[in-house]
């Protein structure tokens, strides 16, 4: 079930602009991203389409039109690994993006989909749906809805110790992707907000970004319905396939060791696992840095 990868989209590009980054397109159609330093830049690949020996010999114009120090290359899952040792690069480097997700077809059935929830998920919703949450999914949501779900975001991001980027970056997303940004937010019976999150889309599929609970939230079983009720809503607005976004993974148990729970929960929604390769980066020799602007 291999999808373009969501940064690999235009609308990506634009969001990163915002921090410096330039987009360049190679020969099969792949982004690179380069990113101008006082003396030198960096380049970053984040899962490109199958990448070939033509577009890491462009790679190489590239880096020495620009000065760049390092090139790190996060593939996507059907790479051809052998092709980054072909031009020195090796595994290593920490991870920019999750290494492991989750993926729903939602060209499935709804009876199917509801069948592939653990039994303890579909007792959750059905718990949630008797307590009268109810939910609500806003498209290209408003600036007031944005810095709700934002508040909600932040306030267990700060709680948890996980890092979340500041408002103006979420609403940059946001204004980005436009009509395929979407907001979903789980309210109580006496509309006390219990959790909120943030879902792009691009290329037939949706990517679950960003998510966050109240403290009632927490007590509550509201966070089940919300992701189903998300499920269910995007197979009608037509996208194939949800990229749950980030899994707890034994290669990297230090620095995934705190996504388990949210690998638990996001793992009761069925779907197939997918692991991607782990970083290759080029780094520049001194003698390189020193001739690569002759």
């Amino acid at each position: 079930m291999a999808v373009r990868d969501i940064r690999q989209s235009t609308a990506w590009s634009h969001y990163l602009t915002r921090y410096g980054w330039v987009t360049h397109t190679l020969p099969g159609g792949g982004l690179v991203r380069l990113a101008k330093l006082p003396v030198v830049s960096i380049a970053k690949l984040h899962r490109p389409p199958q990448l070939t020996a033509a577009d890491l010999v462009e790679l190489e114009r590239l880096r020495k039109e620009h000065h760049v120090a390092v090139v790190k290359a996060s593939p996507a899952a059907e790479q051809d690994l052998a092709v980054f040792a072909q031009f020195g690069y090796s595994q290593r480097g920490s991870i920019d993006l999750p290494p492991r997700t989750v993926v729903i077809n939602l060209q499935q059935d709804e009876a199917t989909l509801w069948q592939g929830l653990t039994k303890d998920c579909r007792y959750s919703i059905t718990r949630s749906r008797t307590a009268a949450d109810h939910i609500e999914l806003t498209q290209a949501p408003s600036p007031e809805v944005v810095a709700q779900y934002y508040q909600v975001v932040n306030a267990r991001s700060k709680r948890v110790g996980f890092y979340t980027p500041p408002l103006a970056d979420h609403m940059e997303k946001i204004r980005q992707f436009g009509k395929e940004a979407y907001i979903g937010t789980v309210y109580s019976q006496a509309g006390v907000v219990l959790g909120s999150k943030l879902f792009l889309g691009y290329a037939g599929c949706v990517w679950y970004m960003y998510s966050g609970l109240t403290g009632p939230g927490a007590q509550s079983l509201g966070n089940y319905q919300l992701m189903w009720e998300c499920i269910r809503r995007f197979k009608q607005l037509g996208y194939s396939t949800l990229d749950m976004e980030g899994l707890a993974d034994d290669r990297l148990r230090r620095q995934t060791k705190n996504w388990r729970n949210y690998t638990d929960y996001k793992l009761q929604f069925g779907g197939t696992v997918v692991t991607f390769p782990l970083p290759y980066t080029k780094y520049a020799t001194i003698f390189e840095l020193l001739n690569l602007r002759n």
